[in-house]
C-alpha cells in the first residue's frame, strides 16, 4: 500500500526468475485456460507485492521497539510471500502455456514508513486481522473445492500460511494494545462498525465451472468473506478489545 493505494508489478511473459514453463494444460478449452492464467497472474503479482509489505512492516516493528518475536515472524511471512508469489505464477505460466513473471515494482525512492503506534496497529488490523484471516478463509475454500493435484497442493500451502500471518497480525495488534492502551483501543474499536468495507476485494468467475482447478464463484468466495468476517473477526476483535 502506498498511500492509500495498491501497488503491484506488471505481469512480464518469459522467464523471470518466478516461475519456469510448465506442462500446458490441455483438459480445457482456451477460453477456461486463458481465465484460470489471469486469475493466478492476478494472485502471483499481489503476492508478489506482498513480499514488500511484509518487509515495511519489519521495518515499522523495529521502529515502533516491538519484541523480536514478532519482527522475526513478519521476516518469515516475506519469505513465505515469495513461495506464494512463486506457486501462483507456475499455475499462471501452466495455463498460458509459458512462464509468466514480474515486473520490477514501483517503490517510491523516500518510502514513508509508519511510526505512530496507533498508526500501525490501525493498518495491522485492517491489512492482517481482517485482510489476511478473509484471505486464509478464501484460500481454505479454494484448496477444498480443488481436485487437481497441483492446484490443490498450492492452496492448502497458501491458506496454511495465510493462516499464520492472519495470527501474527492479532499478535501484534495485542502487543499495541498493551503498549498503547486507551488509544490504540479507541481507534481499533472505531474500525469495527465498518469492518466489511475493509474486506479484501474478491476476483472469482461468475460460475462454479472453474472450482476443481480452485476458482469457486464469486457468490461463494462473498459468502466465505461474510462468515469469516461475522463467525471469526468481529468476535476476536471484540474479545482482544474486552481482554
Amino acid at each position: 500500500m502506498i498511500e492509500e493505494r495498491a501497488v503491484t508489478a506488471r505481469a512480464l511473459v518469459g522467464e523471470r526468475g518466478w516461475s519456469t514453463r510448465r506442462r500446458v494444460e490441455t483438459g480445457l478449452g482456451d477460453e477456461m485456460r486463458s481465465t484460470l492464467a489471469e486469475l493466478y497472474t492476478l494472485d502471483a503479482l499481489f503476492e508478489h507485492a506482498s513480499v514488500a509489505s511484509f518487509a515495511r512492516v519489519s521495518l515499522e516493528l523495529m521502529a515502533l521497539g516491538a519484541p523480536a518475536d514478532l519482527v522475526a515472524a513478519a521476516h518469515q511471512a516475506a519469505l513465505d510471500e515469495i513461495e506464494h508469489a512463486r506457486v501462483c505464477f507456475a499455475l499462471a505460466s501452466r495455463y498460458r502455456g509459458e512462464p509468466v513473471g514480474a515486473a520490477p515494482l514501483e517503490i517510491p525512492a523516500a518510502l514513508a514508513l509508519r511510526s505512530d503506534l496507533v498508526e500501525v496497529a490501525v493498518s495491522t488490523f485492517v491489512e492482517g486481522c481482517i485482510g489476511e484471516t478473509l484471505s486464509a478463509a478464501l484460500a481454505n475454500e479454494q484448496a477444498a473445492r480443488a481436485t487437481d493435484p497441483e492446484v490443490r497442493a498450492a492452496l492448502e500451502l497458501i491458506a496454511a500460511d495465510e493462516a499464520r500471518h492472519a495470527e501474527l497480525a492479532w499478535r501484534t495488534v495485542a502487543w499495541a494494545l498493551r503498549e498503547g492502551g486507551s488509544r490504540v483501543r479507541d481507534a481499533i474499536a472505531r474500525l469495527l462498525p465498518d469492518a466489511n468495507r475493509y474486506a479484501p476485494e474478491v476476483v472469482a468467475p461468475a460460475d462454479d465451472a472453474l472450482e476443481t482447478h480452485g476458482r469457486p464463484s464469486l457468490t461463494v468466495m462473498r459468502e466465505v468473506q461474510r462468515r469469516a468476517l461475522l463467525d471469526v473477526v468481529l468476535p476476536c476483535a471484540q474479545a482482544l478489545l474486552n481482554a
